[in-house]
């Protein structure tokens, strides 16, 4: 196994901001960046990036979109590096495309200019803590700044990777935002009420998180992670994955402990038993996670009459419902507040990352997974990749130079 952190990352922290603060007094207007009009330097080799991010977010939402990297907004105990030109312009383009563009489609015309982060920073490297064994993916400041990390991987050949690392957080941290501008509701806190633990998450598998009602390992750290969680899980995973998240949700899963090797002659065997998988945590521990169903003298599966699996469900919890209980009221604040629908956003999510046929419904290859369109010929000019084409909308503004 290769040495690595803990494959259950930290996907964010919210802290409180220090360094905004305004008297009472004070009378900012409507915006706290200055956007009227200004000279780019032509001669700079970073002029199309800076003319598309003063084009397409300082003027029109007023948020400042940094690339280059700034120490005095970063975290000073870690060891960081800004990102390539090249990711920048990649991540910037994306950030358009598969976060504003969107939510400029379903919101009001003053949604994301009330409600976005006033700075998006980018770092290129990864924001690690070694010590924890967790990677924090991005930070939110006091609704004011979002912060994202290990730009320098952004792959978009690879969807997954890519949902994981960027589009997951910063629909997360732009959660938190929201949350902060209208609570959720206060029955929300306690559907997993008793069930959070703040130390523990970075341990808990996948599938034993979505047994206990929670869609990431990390939504079980507290209630107000929860809460974005299900919403940027909601957003960001495709079909399948979200499928596949609720079929491991429907039961429930229990940790066993057993060496590698009787771990593998089961699993092996896997009409004699239902061992759902094997894993070795960071700090060396090995543990096999199973669903829970009636087992004789042997430990192994005791089938009913009819040789069916009787699957068992000793807590009482049905993490598929509690999840879809959550979903719901996360629907139900974003119509109620903003009148923004989240089925559309995430339809609308998948539709510009996946190629769907004349009808609507996506494609799949020959293996059944779904088709990652930025790799594949571009709607709008055939003849290169939709990634390709929407770098374009940086290097377009070379022509003014």
């Amino acid at each position: 196994m290769k040495n690595r952190l803990s494959i259950l990352l930290f996907f964010a922290m919210t802290v409180v901001a220090t360094g905004f603060v305004s008297c009472s007094e004070d009378d900012l207007g409507p915006s706290i960046f200055d956007t009227k009009d200004y000279p780019l330097d032509k001669s700079l080799y970073s002029f199309p990036l800076d003319t598309f991010l003063k084009v397409n977010f300082l003027e029109p939402y007023n948020v400042k979109y940094i690339y280059r990297m700034e120490d005095i907004g970063s975290d000073m105990t870690k060891n960081l590096t800004p990102a390539s030109y090249e990711k920048s312009v990649q991540l910037a383009v994306l950030s358009k495309y598969l976060w504003y563009d969107i939510y400029e489609m379903y919101g009001t015309p003053l949604f994301l200019k009330q409600n976005s982060p006033r700075i998006i920073h980018v770092i290129g490297s990864k924001n690690l803590n070694p010590s924890q064994g967790t990677e924090v993916l991005g930070v939110a400041e006091g609704g004011l700044k979002i912060t994202l990390y290990n730009a320098n991987d952004l792959n978009p050949s690879n969807i997954d990777h890519m949902n994981e690392y960027f589009f997951k957080t910063m629909h997360h941290e732009f959660g938190h935002i929201l949350d902060q501008t209208h609570l959720r509701p206060t029955a929300f806190n306690l559907i997993s009420s008793g069930k959070y633990d703040a130390s523990t998450w970075t341990n808990l598998p996948d599938s034993m998180a979505a047994g206990r009602g929670f869609v990431s390992p990390y939504a079980g750290s507290a209630a107000g992670e929860d809460w974005v969680e299900v919403l940027a899980n909601y957003v960001t995973r495709d079909t399948l994955s979200w499928a596949a998240l609720m079929r491991a949700a429907a039961f429930e899963w229990e940790e066993v402990d057993m060496t590698r090797s009787d771990y593998t002659k089961r699993a092996s065997g896997a009409n004699l038993d239902t061992v759902g998988y094997y894993r070795q945590h960071d700090n060396g521990e090995e543990k096999v996670y199973r669903k829970v169903c009636a087992r004789n003298a042997n430990d192994y599966v005791a089938l009913d009459e009819e040789g069916h699996v009787q699957w068992l469900n000793k807590t009482g919890v049905h993490g598929d419902e509690i999840i879809l209980q959550k979903l719901e009221m996360v629907r139900n604040w974003l119509k109620d507040n903003w009148n923004i629908n989240i089925d559309d956003i995430r339809r609308e999510v998948q539709r510009r990352q996946y190629m769907t046929n004349p009808d609507g419904s996506f494609m799949f290859d020959n293996r059944g997974r779904l088709i990652n369109k930025l790799t594949q010929p571009s709607d709008e000019d055939p003849s290169i990749t939709t990634m390709e084409y929407l770098v374009k909308w940086v290097t377009n503004y070379k022509s003014l130079q």
